[in-house]
């Protein structure tokens, strides 16, 4: 994952045609312990991250971790801190997924700061504001922003706030084309 990347969050009624070619980097939310699989291999070029916590079927566990290493997953997103240091202890990139919906979401979010390499926060909009927070507990926090973007203003706005990359799902094809103009 790289800096000011826009990322493609896939749902399971996302059309695979409005995903850019040059997107490198796929959010995959939404799946079963049976299809995930199949999922994974229609990106065979791209860095598929799995939202463990939205794979139906899947306990979330340390098994759950190895069985998806074992399908080619690149990496996990989760909201459990239990999960992205197993998937540290077993050489599996991880992402912690926050809501920062009020001062206590945030305030629990916070605490997990120091454990973590890369974070993903919903709403993206309260990103600007949080960010120096974010990165005053640890500077070398690799930030995400996610959850209804939808024009590419709201992207360089993000990015100029200090965000590292955004996952953009339902918006993706006009936010990507108006971004890339």
């Amino acid at each position: 994952m790289k800096k000011k990347e826009i990322i493609a969050a896939v749902w399971p009624d996302t059309y695979i045609q409005d995903i850019p070619d040059e997107c490198e980097t796929i959010f995959l939310l939404g799946a079963t312990i049976s299809n995930i699989g199949d999922r994974v291999h229609l990106f065979p070029t791209k860095k598929v991250w799995v939202d463990v916590d939205f794979v139906d079927g899947l306990e979330k566990n340390k098994a759950a971790i190895k069985f998806l290493k074992d399908k080619g997953i690149y990496g996990i997103i989760t909201t459990k801190l239990s999960l992205v240091k197993e998937c540290e202890r077993v050489g599996m990139p991880a992402i912690l997924r926050f809501f920062a919906l009020d001062s206590h979401a945030v305030r629990n979010g916070l605490r997990h700061l120091l454990h973590v390499k890369k974070i993903e926060v919903l709403p993206a909009a309260v990103l600007p504001k949080l960010i120096p927070t974010l990165k005053g507990i640890n500077p070398d926090l690799f930030v995400i922003a996610a959850g209804l973007i939808s024009s590419a203003h709201e992207v360089r706005e993000l990015f100029e706030s200090g965000v590292d990359a955004v996952s953009i799902g339902g918006e993706l094809k006009k936010v990507w084309k108006e971004f890339r103009l």
